[in-house]
């Protein structure tokens, strides 16, 4: 046989066999590269959830603890609504001897059951804190200087109140709930 003859190269069923195989290979690839970016967008929006929900239990602990501030003597009460499921607190903070209830000397903290948002009420203004809270997901608790529990609906718990404990769930659609727990003294009590 002379040297020219030979036949050297691949044949089209071989041509064929190699691309369908690098395809198939590039399609794994593909798929494995969506999922890690799909999983690390999920993960990034639960540390985004629980970054909001461990700031407002942060806010509203400082609000807890300057509620009853008076520098006058005035007899300004720390709190205006004490409910398992909402607060209003009160603190002279321009020590004037009154509350201006159109400032921030006055600070509720509530959901709204229509947008499931966590709200602050300062003065007139309202503003969402956190959305899709869990349905009872933002309770209360009352205690009193010995850390007993106080039941919101008697009249007296407000002037015996010491600390307050928040329990908050936000529970995002699609992800997992996201649970955080904090509590204030109040320091001017």
């Amino acid at each position: 046989m002379r040297r020219g003859d030979a036949r050297t190269g691949m044949t089209l069923v071989e041509l064929l066999i190699g691309m369908t195989l690098g395809l198939v290979g590039v399609a794994a690839l593909t798929a494995l590269l969506r999922a890690g970016v799909a999983a690390g967008t999920r993960a990034g929006a639960d540390a985004e959830t629980a970054i909001e929900a461990a700031a407002a239990v942060d806010q509203l602990v400082r609000d807890v603890r300057i509620a009853g501030y008076d520098p006058t003597g005035a007899g300004i009460a720390a709190f205006t609504v004490l409910a398992a499921d909402r607060v209003e607190l009160q603190a002279d903070l321009d020590g004037n001897g009154t509350i201006d209830a159109g400032s921030d000397e006055r600070i509720g903290w509530r959901v709204a059951t229509s947008s499931r948002s966590l709200q602050r009420v300062v003065g007139a203004q309202t503003l969402p804190i956190l959305s899709d809270v869990a349905a009872g997901g933002f309770r209360l608790a009352y205690l009193d200087a010995d850390g007993t529990s106080l039941d919101p609906t008697v009249a007296a718990t407000g002037a015996a109140t010491r600390m307050v404990e928040v329990d908050l769930t936000a529970a995002p659609s699609g992800r997992p709930a996201v649970h955080v727990h904090g509590g204030a003294r109040l320091v001017n009590r």
